[in-house]
């Protein structure tokens, strides 16, 4: 299985995703809010940017997305082996320049 940014730019825009607790818990440490996230995701053309459908706790993939038009987020998005299961967020970010080249390649 791999990503479908449909599906995920649907349970963003509806509000249908959930957070791990890791994940909510990143997300305020970070000063990130649910809000900044749906605008990311929901505005303009988010991109997934790495996909890891074997990753031993789940499928995954980085979503990067535009807050504010300006502010790049990355958020960590698990979602799920059939298309009913839940899409969650993992972790979110400010990618840092000095680690990603235009915010979608990571730096060797």
């Amino acid at each position: 299985m791999v990503a479908n940014l449909d599906a995920i730019r649907k349970a963003f825009c509806e509000g249908t995703y959930l957070f791990t607790i890791t994940g909510f818990s990143k997300m305020l440490k970070r000063g990130l809010k649910a809000e900044d996230l749906e605008e990311a995701v929901c505005r303009d053309s988010p991109e997934i940017i790495e996909d890891y459908p074997e990753d031993e706790r789940g499928p995954a993939c980085l979503v990067l997305g535009w807050a504010d038009l300006a502010r790049p987020l990355h958020i960590g998005v698990g979602y799920g082996l059939i298309p009913e299961a839940a899409i969650e967020v993992i972790t979110a970010y400010e990618p840092d320049p000095r680690e990603w080249y235009n915010y979608k390649v990571r730096r060797r």
